[in-house]
C-alpha cells in the first residue's frame, strides 16, 4: 500500500509480526524447495529415465502452502497493490483515513472468508476428502488457508490500530481545509458505495459489481481484496448467501491447487536470485563491450540487457528496477539526456511481459487453457523486433545530441574477458527457450530448472553466500503473496461472470450488433491502454481476458495472436501516467521526476505501438514459431 513508514506496534503487534514473519518466511524456505523438486522430475525423466509420480502433486503441495502463508507479511510490508492514481492527490491525512477504511474492509473480508473456510475444512473432514495420486488427507491444506486468514486478520487489525493511533497523533483533521475536503470524499465514497448496492439489487447485478469494484479500488482497498469482495458479492446473488459465501474459499483453493500455476512464484522468485547475484551487471558489461562504442551504444547494451533479463525474471518491475540500477547512472556519465536514458529504461523494463518466460503470457495460458509453451513462444519475434527497433529509435535521439559522448571502441581482450563472465548469464534464456520449443520440459518445470541453475551457479561461484538465500526468501515472498490475492480472487471472479453468462452475452451482442471483428480488436486495445493508466497488468489481465477470450474465440480469432497484442498493450500502460508502474520504478531507482521519466518515453512507446500495429495486421508474427511446435 501506499505508506512505507512502520508503524509503531506494541507487545501483541510484535508478537503479530514475528507470527507474520516466521510463517512467510517458512512459505518462502517451501517455494525455495519447491523448485528443487519441479527440477528432479526432469532429471528423473532423462537422466535416470525414471519419470516420477510423486513430484508433480509435491510441488503443488509446496508452492500451495508457500503463497498462503505470505499473505499476511505483504500486507505488513504494504506490498499489496493500490490504485494511487486519485487518491494520491487527497491531503495526506484524508490518506490515512482512507487506509484505515481499507484495513477494516481487509479485515472483514478476512472474518467473512475465515468463517466460510472453517466450514470448507469441516466438510473435507467428513467427506474424507483425499488426494488424487498421493492419497493424503485434503483438510490440512485447506486448513493452511484458514490459518493464513488468520494471520492476516490479526496483521490487519493490528495495522487498523496502529493507524488509527497514527492518524490520531497527526492531529485528526485540525486543518479546516483538510476537513471540508474529506467530508466530501468520505460523502462521494459513501455515495459510491450505496449506487453500486442500489445498482445491484434493483437495475443490473453485472453493473453494480463493476460500480463496487471502482469504488473500492479508487478509494485504496487494494485490488486483490477488492476483487475478492466483488467476488464474493457476485457468488452471493448467483448462488444464495450460504453457498455463495462457501464458493469462494473453494475457489481460493482450486486457483493454487494447479501444477501450472507452480511456474507463476519460482518465476518471480528466480528475479530476485538474479537481482540479488549481481549477474545483470556482467550481461550489463558484456553488451557494453560489443556495442557501446557506436552511436546510442549504451541505451542499446541497456535494451539487450533488459531483453536477456526479460528472459529470464519474466517481470517487467524486476526488470525495470533492477538493470536501472546498473545502466541510467552509466548513461548519464555518458551525457544522455537523463529523461531519454530514464524512459528507456522504462520501456526496456516492459520486455519482461513480451520475451519468455512471461508472468502475464503465463495469466493467460492459465485463465483461458491455452497453451503455455505457444503462448510464450509467440513473444519471441515480437520481441526481437521490438529490441531491434527501440536500438535505432536510440540511435537516432543519440545523433541529436549535442553533448552525447561515445564511448571508445573495446579491445576484443575486454570483449573475450566480459563474455566470458557473462556467459552462464547468457546462456539461461537459450536454455530455457529452447527447452520449452524442443518440449523437453514444459513451462513450470523451465521455471524449476532455472531457479536450481541460478542458485547452483551463484553458491559455486561465490556470488552469493548460503546464508544470504534467506534474504533472497524474504524479500521475494512480498511479491508472492501479492500474486495470491490477486490470481485466487480474479479467478473467482471470473467463475462468477462465467456463471452469470456475461462472456457469453457480451459475445452474442457484438456479434449481432453489426461491429467488424477489426472493431471489436481495436476497442479492446484502446480500453487495456485506458486500463494500464489506472491498474497493472496483471489486474487488468485477471479482470478483462475471462470475458474477452470467448469474444475472440466466437470472431473467430487466434487467441494466441490476440494475447499478444493484448500483452503488448499492457506494456504501454507500464508507462502511461497515471499509474504507469514502470515510470514510477524507473524515477524511484534513478530520483528523475516521474514526469520526466514519461516525457522521455514518448518516442520509445511510438516503437511499441508500431510494433502493436505491426503484429496486429501480420499475425505471422506471432504464430509463426508456435506453428511449427
Amino acid at each position: 500500500m501506499a505508506v512505507q513508514e512502520a508503524p509503531r506496534s506494541s507487545f501483541v503487534g510484535r508478537v503479530i509480526d514475528k507470527l507474520t514473519d516466521y510463517l512467510a518466511f517458512v512459505g518462502g524456505f517451501l517455494l525455495f524447495i519447491s523448485a528443487f523438486s519441479v527440477s528432479y522430475e526432469v532429471f528423473a525423466r532423462y537422466v535416470l529415465r525414471a519419470p516420477t509420480k510423486w513430484t508433480f502433486e509435491v510441488s503443488i503441495l509446496l508452492v500451495f502452502v508457500a503463497v498462503f502463508t505470505t499473505v499476511a507479511f505483504t500486507l505488513k510490508e504494504f506490498g499489496h497493490v493500490t490504485v494511487e492514481a486519485v487518491a494520491r492527490y487527497f491531503p495526506q491525512q484524508t490518506q490515512r483515513l482512507l487506509e484505515i477504511i481499507a484495513f477494516v474492509m481487509i479485515a472483514l473480508f478476512s472474518v467473512v472468508f475465515l468463517r466460510a473456510t472453517w466450514e470448507m475444512v469441516g466438510s473435507s473432514m467428513r467427506n474424507g476428502e483425499m488426494s488424487a495420486m498421493l492419497h493424503y488427507m485434503v483438510w490440512p491444506l485447506k486448513a493452511v488457508i484458514f490459518l493464513s486468514f488468520v494471520v492476516l486478520f490479526l496483521q490487519a487489525l493490528r495495522l487498523l490500530v496502529s493507524k488509527c493511533r497514527e492518524f490520531y497523533d497527526h492531529g485528526l483533521l485540525r486543518a479546516q481545509g483538510d476537513a471540508k475536503k474529506t467530508v466530501i470524499i468520505l460523502a462521494i465514497y459513501a455515495l459510491c458505495l450505496v449506487t453500486s448496492v442500489l445498482v445491484f439489487n434493483y437495475v443490473n447485478i453485472a453493473a453494480g459489481l463493476i460500480l463496487l469494484l471502482l469504488s473500492l479500488l479508487v478509494f485504496y482497498v487494494p485490488i486483490g481484496f477488492g476483487i475478492g469482495w466483488v467476488a464474493i458479492m457476485g457468488s452471493i446473488a448467483v448462488m444464495g448467501t450460504h453457498v455463495g459465501l462457501n464458493a469462494i474459499p473453494q475457489q481460493f483453493y482450486l486457483a493454487w491447487n494447479e501444477f501450472s500455476m507452480v511456474a507463476l512464484p519460482l518465476f518471480i522468485f528466480l528475479g530476485f536470485v538474479m537481482h540479488k547475484t549481481g549477474l545483470a551487471d556482467d550481461m550489463f558489461a558484456f553488451a557494453r563491450a560489443w556495442v557501446g562504442h557506436i552511436p546510442g551504444g549504451l541505451g542499446i547494451a541497456t535494451l539487450i540487457v533488459c531483453g536477456i533479463f526479460a528472459a529470464i525474471s519474466g517481470s517487467s518491475v524486476a526488470n525495470a528496477a533492477t538493470i536501472g540500477l546498473v545502466a541510467i547512472p552509466a548513461m548519464l556519465r555518458y551525457k544522455y539526456n537523463p529523461p531519454m536514458a530514464a524512459g528507456l529504461v522504462g520501456i526496456g523494463g516492459t520486455l519482461g511481459v513480451l520475451i519468455p518466460p512471461s508472468t502475464g503470457l503465463l495469466l493467460i495460458g492459465v485463465i483461458t487453457g491455452e497453451s503455455i509453451a505457444k503462448l510464450f513462444m509467440a513473444g519471441v519475434l515480437p520481441g526481437i523486433l521490438a529490441i531491434i527497433f527501440l536500438s535505432l529509435m536510440t540511435m537516432f535521439l543519440c545523433k541529436r545530441n549535442k553533448d552525447f559522448v561515445r564511448l571508445p571502441k573495446e579491445p576484443m581482450k575486454e570483449r573475450t574477458v566480459a563474455t566470458r563472465k557473462a556467459l552462464p548469464a547468457l546462456l539461461m534464456p537459450v536454455f530455457m527457450v529452447v527447452g520449452i520449443y524442443s518440449g523437453v520440459f514444459t513451462a513450470t518445470e523451465c521455471a524449476g530448472v532455472a531457479v536450481v541453475y541460478a542458485l547452483v551457479y551463484s553458491v559455486f561461484s561465490r556470488r552469493v553466500k548460503i546464508r544470504d538465500i534467506g534474504q533472497v526468501i524474504t524479500e521475494s515472498t512480498k511479491t508472492v503473496g501479492m500474486m495470491t490475492v490477486l490470481v485466487a480472487a480474479g479467478m473467482a471472479l471470473s467463475n462468477v461472470t462465467a456463471m452469470m453468462q456475461v462472456p457469453q452475452r457480451a459475445a452474442a451482442l457484438i456479434i449481432h450488433s453489426g461491429w467488424g471483428g477489426a472493431a471489436f480488436i481495436v476497442a479492446t486495445m484502446v480500453l487495456v491502454i485506458i486500463l494500464g493508466m489506472f491498474l497493472d497488468g496483471g489486474a487488468i489481465t485477471i479482470l478483462t481476458i475471462p470475458i474477452l477470450y470467448p469474444i475472440v474465440n466466437a470472431l473467430g480469432y487466434n487467441m494466441i495472436w490476440y494475447a499478444i497484442i493484448f500483452i503488448m498493450c499492457t506494456e504501454i500502460g507500464l508507462l502511461t501516467p497515471p499509474v504507469g508502474m514502470n515510470a514510477f520504478v524507473v524515477a524511484s531507482v534513478s530520483k528523475i521526476p516521474f514526469m520526466d521519466v514519461v516525457k522521455g518515453s514518448i518516442p520509445f512507446l511510438l516503437i511499441m505501438i508500431l510494433m502493436m500495429l505491426l503484429v496486429a495486421f501480420i499475425p505471422g508474427l506471432a504464430l509463426w514459431i508456435p506453428s511449427t511446435m
